[in-house]
């Protein structure tokens, strides 16, 4: 490269790097002098992020809480979500379980008087769903918010027994302090998609046949009196309806807006679902009486009016 090229190659860097805060990667150069310039992956106001820091930042957060979140990492490193999906990829091959939480940054929603917040709600009802499990027990737990707060509280039973085709539920459980029995996880197996910490598919669901549980706690996107318990995700449809059959008895777990809805997909009809928990603040809707009544046992956790 000659003196003229590789000057106005570093002008049209310095404009790139003014005009979008980042420097792309570039293949390493070697000037007229003889001196290697290496590439730099991405940099945000003039400070390097290379990928093993990225990387080491990434497994920091997956030690820490067991998920990652590829928005809150994207901003906290300065660098784009697609540069954290592809140090997830490295990651992965590499062996380590990266569960995702979402790809973005959450938006606050203000909670209406009168309601309760849906992480307070999901508290309420996994404490009062984890009554129903005992010890030495074998169960079967979906993926989902509600059920992963229930994990938190079931990892304390002892000589529990979990099936579960959900990665972050598998690291909850087994995350247990010092001188606890951690349960037993028995992770379904099958394929994971990109937006979520589930397996699904032949694999997972052959597994779950196979099984002989005492009792599956499953949480939904809409619960109603004459269609059951659905979903909105047709690839976790089969393997949660797998869950269902290989357990004696089932619990649904649903918030007051997943009453009296009907997702996409149905994976428990209302004779397969024994008990059902739900939480309001202060008397249940219409929609969550009607499902009360339909179900052979039922608990309404009063949350109060916030």
């Amino acid at each position: 490269m000659t003196r003229v090229a590789a000057r106005d190659a570093a002008a049209a860097a310095r404009v790139t790097a003014t005009a979008t805060g980042r420097v792309a990667a570039a293949p390493d150069a070697t000037t007229p002098g003889g001196t290697t310039t290496r590439a730099v992956t991405e940099c945000d106001g003039g400070r390097k992020v290379l990928p093993r820091q990225r990387q080491g930042a990434i497994l920091d957060e997956l030690r820490a809480r067991g998920e990652v979140d590829i928005g809150a990492l994207a901003l906290r490193l300065g660098v784009s979500e697609a540069t954290v999906r592809r140090d997830l990829g490295v990651l992965a091959r590499q062996g380590h379980p990266v569960p995702l939480r979402r790809t973005t940054a959450p938006t606050p929603r203000p909670t209406p008087s009168g309601t309760a917040r849906p992480q307070a709600e999901q508290e309420a009802i996994a404490a009062a769903a984890a009554g129903r499990a005992r010890p030495d027990m074998t169960i079967g737990l979906s993926g989902g918010a509600a059920v992963q707060k229930l994990a938190v509280h079931l990892r304390e039973l002892p000589g529990l027994t979990v099936v579960t085709n959900s990665l972050v539920t598998a690291t909850i459980l087994t995350r247990s302090g010092r001188g606890r029995a951690r349960p037993t996880v028995i992770l379904t197996g099958g394929y994971r998609t990109p937006d979520n910490d589930l397996l699904h598919g032949p694999v997972s669901a052959l597994v779950l046949r196979s099984m002989r549980l005492e009792l599956a706690f499953l949480d939904c996107a809409g619960l109603d009196g004459p269609n059951g318990a659905s979903t909105d995700s047709l690839a976790d449809s089969d393997t949660r309806r797998a869950l269902v059959q290989a357990a004696a008895h089932t619990c649904v777990l649903a918030t007051a807006a997943q009453c009296g809805r009907t997702a996409l997909s149905v994976f428990a009809g209302p004779d397969e679902i024994d008990f059902v928990v739900t939480a309001s603040s202060g008397a249940p809707s219409p929609a969550q009486r009607a499902v009360l009544r339909q179900a052979r046992g039922a608990l309404c956790v009063d949350l109060g009016v916030s």
